[in-house]
């Protein structure tokens, strides 16, 4: 399948449009994901693994300009260069035994998501520091300083803005004798504000997070590294990875400004990836997230994700449903409730609404359990009912990105969704009314290749 075929070319062209693009449209779509499973006779063993590799698709008059570079990392460049794989990554250990593998020598591929922040394109992995390109050439600037000065941390890819205030939450985790949160924040102008390390009490894998104006919100599933065989180099990351649902959910409760104690608040067992959106409403916290039973089509030899890079279907039955846990700070106690049954993924949000209140979130949706969705959903938190477009069983469709429309009030937009087309086997990039998804796309940004799985995407407008 095209998702899981690496690409080594790099483009510079302007793709076919079918239908009609809204001229609001003015500014450019970025995502990124693996773009290089295979080197050098070895492959992936994961789809969530490989080399960072940015495409970028700028809009302007009608028209649209597509672009795409890899992320230009040490370890790229080392690989490249050599002509094969050198380095251990999270699901893959490197090629020539214990020895090669010993120890945690991960290095960042740039590989998950990106934003823009004081002119700079961010690609961020699941350690080190997040990479910096040229917005306009995708030339690769080197590894971003972000964090206090004297202290380097494995940052995890997903970030928030407040954009109430312009700050910019990032959030790491250090596994070891005494696993860790850091909290970091900066200003819009990057300037560092404040560091926070919270004690935890287990090594929990942690993708997501969430933030309020108030609070950062941090979901401690039962997902636990078993650190010996990682060191060791017995094994990778994940393949170091257990799922331990009698624990229940650990939910870590940080206030953003540091005058109250961390909260630890228990929850039954659920595995999430991605979050809506979290805010603070009298004395309370809601948070809307992604949540599974279990992450059986992650974590285990016959996983999904790892079967489909041996062209196999692999195990994946659980699915994943919109939940929302409303803590209330003063009884410190949470519930828990279900959202939406439907099986989704991949959450967006208008985000001039991050941190504070919402009512509508837009998903990447499926009628049956799997890790590829066919369609894309827009469903009410407030009353659970849902819009839905169906693209067809051989159509993959990723995370759907919010564009707001000049001139409008929040949630009227547009939905940018990268798709791959397995009928024709090319990729494209479809356009849909955020109010009117059911209705399908206005507009389709037709590419000439098929490109891999592409995670996260960040809209800048020109």
């Amino acid at each position: 399948m095209g998702l899981a075929t690496s690409m080594t070319n790099e483009h510079d062209y302007m793709p076919q449009v079918e239908g009609t693009l809204p001229a609001s449209l003015r500014g450019t779509l970025y995502r990124n994901g693996p773009g290089r499973f295979d080197l050098g006779g070895h492959r992936k063993r994961h789809l969530l693994d490989g080399d960072g590799m940015i495409q970028a698709f700028r809009f302007e008059d009608g028209r649209v300009h597509y672009r795409n570079r890899f992320v230009q990392t040490r370890k790229f460049i080392k690989e490249q260069a050599a002509g094969r794989f050198l380095l251990p990554t999270w699901t893959t250990r490197a090629p020539g035994g214990v020895r090669r593998n010993a120890g945690n020598r991960i290095q960042s591929q740039a590989g998950v998501t990106t934003l823009v922040k004081n002119g700079c394109l961010y690609a961020f992995d699941e350690v080190g520091l997040p990479w910096g390109l040229n917005p306009d050439t995708l030339e690769t600037l080197g590894e971003q300083k972000v964090g206090p000065r004297r202290e380097s941390l494995n940052f995890k890819a997903h970030t928030h803005t407040d954009p109430s205030t312009g700050q910019w939450g990032l959030l790491a985790f250090q596994h070891g004798r005494q696993n860790t949160v850091h909290l970091v924040e900066h200003r819009n102008d990057m300037a560092f504000i404040r560091h926070q390390r919270i004690p935890v009490p287990r090594s929990s894998y942690v993708h997501h997070w969430f933030l309020t104006q108030r609070y950062a919100v941090v979901l401690l599933h039962p997902l636990v590294l078993s650190p010996l065989p990682f060191l060791s180099g017995l094994a990778s990351f994940t393949e170091s990875l257990s799922w331990r649902p009698q624990d229940g959910n650990l939910v870590l409760v940080v206030d953003r400004e540091a005058e109250q104690k961390p909260l630890f608040l228990e929850a039954p067992a659920s595995f999430m990836w991605h979050t809506l959106n979290a805010y603070d409403e009298a004395g309370f916290i809601v948070a809307d997230f992604v949540g599974y039973q279990e992450p059986d089509h992650f974590v285990g030899e016959n996983a999904a994700l790892r079967q489909i890079m041996e062209g196999r279907r692999g195990v994946s039955k659980a699915t994943g449903q919109l939940r929302r846990y409303r803590i209330d700070l003063k009884k410190r106690s949470l519930i828990e409730e279900v959202i939406s049954t439907r099986n989704c993924e991949f959450p967006a949000l208008d985000q001039r609404l991050a941190c504070g209140p919402h009512r509508y979130g837009y998903f990447t949706t499926a009628t049956e359990p799997g890790i590829f969705h066919h369609g894309l959903a827009r469903i009410n938190t407030e009353t659970g009912q849902e819009t839905v477009m169906d693209m067809g069983a051989q159509t993959h469709m990723g995370e759907p990105v919010f564009v707001p429309e000049p001139g409008k009030g929040t949630d009227f937009g547009w939905l940018l969704s990268l798709g791959l087309d397995g009928r024709t086997g090319k990729s494209f990039l479809g356009v849909f009314r955020a109010d009117e998804v059911s209705a399908g796309p206005v507009a389709r940004v037709l590419l000439n290749h098929a490109t891999p799985l592409s995670f996260h995407g960040h809209w800048q407008t020109a």
